[in-house]
């Protein structure tokens, strides 16, 4: 990966928050897209995460959903995840969630979109 410092880098994020929780959106190349989610996933949260899930996947990239950070999360905004990865046609992976995320996709039957954070 490389860094630069020009205003206009593919790598400079994307932020959208709100107090509790952060989405960002980073694009290291033409293939991969990671949306880094941090805090708390609640109902606030659901719109800015479904839009910035949406807009990622329309890049026809490989997303790489990054919830290594997320203390709670919402049914819905699990059920966002949920459908994204439904319709990304296997281009929406979730990585490194945290026990919390882990727990309630696999009570919603969706742990088979988590991917195995070696092969990256």
């Amino acid at each position: 990966m490389t860094v630069t410092d020009h205003l206009e880098s593919r790598i400079a994020p994307i932020v959208r928050s709100r107090p509790g929780y952060s989405i960002t959106t980073e694009s290291y190349s033409a293939d991969l897209t990671v949306v880094r989610a941090t805090g708390d996933l609640e109902l606030n949260s659901r719109a800015d995460l479904e839009h910035t899930i949406r807009e990622a996947l329309h890049k026809e990239t490989v997303v790489l959903l990054d919830l290594s950070a997320v203390s709670f999360i919402y049914s819905g905004a699990a059920s966002v995840i949920i459908d994204a990865a439904s319709r990304s046609a296997g281009r929406l992976e979730v990585f490194a969630p945290t026990r919390p995320a882990r727990m309630i996709l696999e009570a919603l039957g969706a742990a088979a979109i988590v991917t195995d954070p070696r092969r990256y």
